[in-house]
């Protein structure tokens, strides 16, 4: 009976430039990546905790990938199963998800800072051919970023304001107010829970879209209930895999909620996943994954780059991103822990 080995690796990330949001200031992004190898098949999932941004600890999940043991927080069980779906399709040759589109949509993140610089970035953004702009807000100079960022590309193209969830809900309407003069596509969380949002998206009109505040399908369904959001962002890793993340999106459209992906500056398998899903699900709204190009390294490469605002698909095999090791130890990953499983998944081995 042959064997599943199963690898845990860490890998480090710089960022081009430090990304700037209202929770703080990310630098480097720590990866955690799983690989499973079988009859000469391999898999890969990715783990992308963002403490900066949503308070995970990326000590748990590196734990529920390395012992199998205690809490499994979203984005090892997300790492686990796109490892397991990834491995299933390099083997039969198909990518993980039916695939309804080759590209899609995608808006570029601007990261908080000096009014000219971001207006800069953003301007580059529209030469490269981006419809939809993503500006971070909720720091005392939003009104000067956002206006020069709408002058430098303009009228047409839709612009989203993000604040992280945190404003309460006084500020968010004075904000939003303040704002809405800059003709806003939406504004993304501008309050930490569902119930301020309902009380934000009473009181504007502009529209509201839940992140932060949103997970699966039970936090979607509440979301409508409440008639807190137009729209919800829904993200792999806090949803917990492709599987939970489906469920979120077809309760979304069931409830009459706009659904987008986005990432969490993940590398590129977790934006591979992230994309093939979007494909099949033919989203409407552009989706927050053309964020490989923040970080830096031989690692931006593995998935291609935007193209007049849209992200080609991975057509697989499976995720259609490199899993075997040479790569890996190329990009500078790190072993941490080997595991020999039955195929019923039983340990017959460990090392490291």
């Amino acid at each position: 009976m042959s064997s599943v080995e199963r690898r845990v690796w860490r890998l480090a990330v710089p960022l081009r430039e430090p990304f700037i949001t209202a929770t703080g200031v990310v630098t480097q992004r720590e990866l955690f990546l799983l690989t499973l190898e079988e009859d000469g098949a391999c898999g890969i999932g990715e783990a992308a905790p963002l403490p900066e941004h949503d308070g995970s600890d990326p000590r748990q999940a590196l734990e529920a990938l390395t012992t199998r043991r205690g809490r499994r927080p979203p984005a090892a069980r997300a790492c686990e199963e796109i490892a397991r779906l990834d491995l299933e399709a390099r083997r039969e040759g198909r990518t993980l998800c039916r695939l309804g589109s080759d590209a899609v949509p995608v808006n570029v993140t601007l990261a908080a800072g000096p009014p000219a610089e971001v207006a800069e970035h953003a301007r580059r953004a529209l030469e490269a051919g981006f419809s939809t702009f993503k500006l971070k807000v909720g720091l005392p100079d939003d009104s000067e970023r956002v206006a020069a960022v709408r002058h430098a590309v303009g009228s047409w193209p839709a612009l989203r304001v993000d604040a992280n969830g945190r404003w309460s809900v006084e500020q968010a309407v004075a904000a939003i107010r303040a704002l809405e003069r800059f003709d806003l596509e939406l504004v993304e969380q501008p309050c930490a829970t569902l119930e301020e949002l309902r009380e934000v998206r009473s009181r504007v009109s502009v529209a509201i879209a839940a992140d932060e505040s949103i997970r699966d399908a039970a936090d979607v369904e509440r979301a409508a209930a409440l008639e807190a959001c137009d729209a919800v962002c829904i993200k792999l890793q806090r949803a917990g895999g492709i599987g939970p993340a489906r469920a979120a999106i077809e309760r979304a459209r069931e409830r009459g909620l706009e659904p987008y992906l986005a990432s969490m500056l993940e590398g590129p398998w977790g934006i591979a996943a992230a994309l093939q899903l979007a494909s099949e699900q033919q989203l409407r709204l552009a989706c927050g994954l053309a964020t490989l190009s923040l970080l830096d390294g031989p690692v931006t490469e593995l998935l291609g780059a935007p193209e007049g605002g849209v992200l080609a698909v991975p057509d697989g095999p499976g995720l259609g991103v490199p899993c075997d090791a040479g790569t890996l130890a190329r990009l500078g990953a790190e072993v941490l822990a080997v595991t020999k499983l039955g195929r019923r998944g039983q340990r017959s081995g460990r090392s490291r």
